[in-house]
C-alpha cells in the first residue's frame, strides 16, 4: 500500500486513560442505538435470515458524528442514544475507543487462557481460532484539506488512518482497494462489500469499520451426536437441517414467552445468546418487545440443566442499506443535500456542494458449528458532495429444541455490549 496509508502519527488514547463511565455510557447508547436500529430493519427481513452488527454500525456513524454539526449532529445524537449532555463532550468517543481495545483482547486472552489449561503435554492450540478484530479507516478525497481536528479525533478514538484517494478520476479503484481492506480485516468473510454503485466519481469520504469474531465454544459439541431433524420455517414449511446436540448446565431463564440460553465461548466472555419463542408466540411478535436490557440479550444469572438440540448454521447477508432505517430513527438532515451539516470534516470547496451522506451500507456473516462459532460484519459510511446456581440432585434435564425460527445475539459480558443481533429463519441458508 502507498505510505498515506499507514497510521497516521496522533496515538490513539489507551484504555486505561478512559473512565469506567465513559465506557458504561458507550455500551449503552450502543445497545439502544442497536436494538432500535434492529427494530426499523427486521420488518424487511420477515421470513429470510437477517443478521446485523450493533456495534459495527455505530462506531463507523460514531465516526460520523464526530464532523457533524448544527441540527445534523443533533439527529445523529438522537439516533445514536447520546445522551442530551453528549453533544460536544468528547467522552462518547472515548467510551467507543475504550471498548473497542477492551473487544480487541478477548481473542488473546481467550487464546492464552486455553494453552496455559492444557499445559505444555495438551494438542497445541491455532492462534487463528481464537480472534476478534475490530478496526476502522477513513478514506478522503487527496484533494480537500480536511479538518486537523476531525481527522486527530478519528485517530485517537478510532485508530483510524486518513488515507487520502482520487475519488474524483480513480474512485473504481478506490473502491476496490477498501473492499480489499475489509476482506483482509474479516479473514476474507466480507466481500465485496461496497457494490460498484456505491461509490463514484462524486464520492468525497468512506468511514469503514470491520469486525471478525473467531472462537471456540468452552465446551464444543460431541460431532457424532449431530443428527438431521426437520425444522419448521415461520411459513410452515419444514426443512431437514443437521442439529448438534448437547446436555449440561446452561445458563437459562424462561421470560414467559421464550426459552433463552446462553452457550460461553472460550474464556466465557463472549456468549451466544439463543431466544426461541414458544409455540403460539411468533418471532416477529417477541421482536416487538425487544430492548437494549431485554432477557434475550442478557445472559441469563441462573443455570439448569439443559438437553439442547441446536441447529448449525452458515449465513452471508447481501450488502444491505442501513439509509432507510436511520432516517426513519431521527437521522434525517445527514442525507439530505441541503440541509447536511458536515463542516467538521471538511470545510466546502471552491465549485463543490457540502458533503452529505449518500448511504450506509453493512454486510454480515455467521457460521454455527461443532467446535465454534464465527462471525463478521462490516459497515461503510459513504460521504458524497451534492456497534450460578449451585446444581440440584439428579436434575430432569429441559428440553430445548431449536426447531423454528428463533433469535440470535452475541454479547460480550464483562461490559454488555452487543456484537451481533438477527435471527434464523433457515439455519443451512
Amino acid at each position: 500500500m502507498n505510505d498515506d496509508t499507514k497510521p497516521t502519527a496522533t496515538m490513539r488514547t489507551a484504555t486505561e486513560q478512559i473512565s469506567a463511565r465513559a465506557l458504561g455510557n458507550a455500551v449503552k447508547a450502543n445497545n439502544e442505538f442497536g436494538t432500535a436500529l434492529f427494530a426499523a430493519l427486521r420488518e424487511e427481513s420477515a421470513g429470510q435470515n437477517f443478521l446485523t452488527s450493533p456495534i459495527s454500525a455505530s462506531l463507523a456513524l460514531g465516526m460520523t458524528y464526530a464532523g457533524a454539526s448544527g441540527e445534523t449532529r443533533t439527529q445523529m445524537a438522537h439516533a445514536l442514544r447520546l445522551a442530551p449532555s453528549a453533544d460536544g463532550d468528547p467522552s462518547f468517543f472515548e467510551g467507543q475507543n475504550a471498548l473497542s481495545q477492551a473487544l480487541a483482547q478477548r481473542g488473546t486472552s481467550a487464546f492464552e487462557m486455553e494453552q496455559a489449561n492444557r499445559g505444555k503435554y495438551g494438542p497445541p492450540l491455532n492462534a487463528s481460532d481464537y480472534s476478534l478484530r475490530l478496526v476502522n479507516s477513513l478514506w478522503g478525497e487527496a484533494s480537500y484539506p480536511w479538518q486537523a481536528s476531525f481527522t486527530k479525533a478519528l485517530a485517537v478514538n478510532y485508530g483510524a488512518e486518513l488515507c487520502r484517494r482520487d475519488f474524483k478520476h480513480q474512485s473504481q479503484p478506490t473502491r476496490l482497494e477498501v473492499n480489499r481492506w475489509v476482506s483482509a480485516h474479516t479473514n476474507d468473510r466480507i466481500n465485496d462489500l461496497l457494490p460498484e454503485p456505491a461509490v463514484t466519481a462524486n464520492t468525497r469520504l468512506l468511514l469503514v469499520n470491520a469486525l471478525h469474531l473467531k472462537l471456540p465454544w468452552e465446551d464444543e459439541f460431541f460431532e457424532g451426536a449431530t443428527k438431521p431433524l426437520p425444522f419448521t420455517r415461520s411459513d410452515r414449511k419444514q426443512m431437514m437441517a443437521p442439529f448438534m446436540h448437547r446436555q449440561q448446565r446452561l445458563a437459562y431463564r424462561d421470560d414467559g414467552s421464550a426459552q433463552i440460553v446462553g452457550i460461553p465461548l472460550a474464556s466465557r466472555r463472549l456468549w451466544v445468546i439463543i431466544a426461541l419463542p414458544h409455540v403460539g408466540v411468533s418471532l416477529a411478535d417477541y421482536e416487538r418487545s425487544l430492548r437494549a436490557d431485554s432477557a434475550a440479550l442478557t445472559v441469563p444469572l441462573q443455570s439448569e440443566l439443559v438437553a439442547l438440540a441446536l441447529p448449525k448454521v452458515t449465513f452471508t447477508s447481501p450488502s444491505f442499506s442501513l439509509a432507510s432505517a436511520l432516517q426513519r430513527m431521527g437521522m434525517v438532515h445527514a442525507f439530505d443535500p441541503n440541509r447536511a451539516q458536515f463542516e467538521g470534516m471538511c470545510q466546502v470547496q471552491p465549485g463543490e456542494v457540502p458533503l452529505y451522506v449518500g448511504d450506509v451500507l453493512q454486510k454480515t456473516m455467521i457460521a454455527m458449528q461443532e467446535s465454534g462459532i464465527e462471525a463478521a460484519a462490516a459497515t461503510a459510511v459513504v460521504a458524497i458532495a451534492g456497534c450460578a446456581a449451585l446444581p440440584r440432585e439428579q436434575p430432569v434435564p429441559i428440553p430445548m429444541i431449536v426447531n423454528r425460527p428463533y433469535l440470535l445475539a452475541i454479547v460480550d459480558q464483562p461490559t454488555s455490549a452487543l456484537l451481533m443481533l438477527g435471527h434464523i429463519e433457515e439455519p443451512t441458508a
